[in-house]
């Protein structure tokens, strides 16, 4: 298969999604909020936000049959379909911003979504057309950047729903967000073949962290972990932001 970079980028970035599939099996999240400013120091950005959302599309559907009952979709399909719609329509203008600055744009988006995880903000609103718009919007445009689209989506179930349902919308919000922007970034003219046999190849890094983050987190304590890649995500965006 022709991959898209050299074998040492490569090893380079799937050792990157092993540890980002460790934050995710550790905690629920975090997965993309690694990678992104991560994959930025080794690749443009635009490509690391394509091969991103190629990740999490191809696990997006992982345990469907478990949680499609339980999604509200009358909640998650909107708010999908206006996330998608404006993740095609970003595509193309980042794709024409230049290296430093969408670095550090992503690199500003991921301290932020750390630090309202560090202070538990959450987004109270009674729902309506305003608030989906506005979270479809945020998810889109952050998608496109760096395939960063859950943290709007987290706050804005959150503010509304709780416990079992919160997790069913997400995954169900998730798998039509990743797969719709693939959808998208190839008609944008985003998304090749080389694209494709890259992703094929981190995707093994990445379940095999997941599958780790999950054994790992049964055995230690919820804070030790939730502290620990609260520093990684603050540590993996300063890193972005300075260089």
């Amino acid at each position: 298969m022709q991959a898209l970079y050299p074998s040492a980028t490569i090893a380079a970035l799937a050792a990157i999604a092993a540890l980002a599939g460790m934050a995710k099996g550790l905690t629920g999240f975090g997965g993309a909020l690694v990678m992104a400013p991560l994959f930025s120091l080794l690749i443009a950005v635009p490509d690391a936000g394509v091969l991103i959302v190629l990740v999490h599309a191809a696990t997006s559907l992982q345990g469907w049959r478990q949680w499609k009952a339980q999604a509200n979709w009358r909640a998650v399909v909107p708010l999908g379909v206006v996330a998608v719609l404006c993740a095609g329509a970003c595509a193309h203008a980042f794709a024409h911003v230049d290296v430093r600055t969408t670095r550090r744009l992503l690199a500003c988006a991921v301290l932020a979504a750390t630090a309202m995880h560090l202070a538990g903000w959450r987004w109270r609103h009674g729902g309506g057309w305003i608030p989906t718009l506005g979270a479809g919007l945020a998810s889109g445009a952050l998608t496109a950047l760096g395939g960063l689209g859950g943290p709007p989506a987290f706050y804005y179930f959150a503010g509304g729903a709780s416990g079992v349902s919160l997790r069913a919308n997400l995954l169900g919000f998730f798998a039509l967000l990743f797969c719709g922007s693939v959808a998208a970034l190839a008609l944008e003219g985003r998304v090749s073949f080389a694209h494709v046999t890259t992703a094929v190849w981190l995707l093994p890094a990445f379940a095999a962290g997941v599958t780790i983050g999950e054994r790992a987190g049964r055995r230690l304590p919820a804070r030790w972990f939730d502290r620990a890649v609260t520093a990684l995500l603050f540590a993996s965006a300063m890193v972005a932001l300075l260089s």
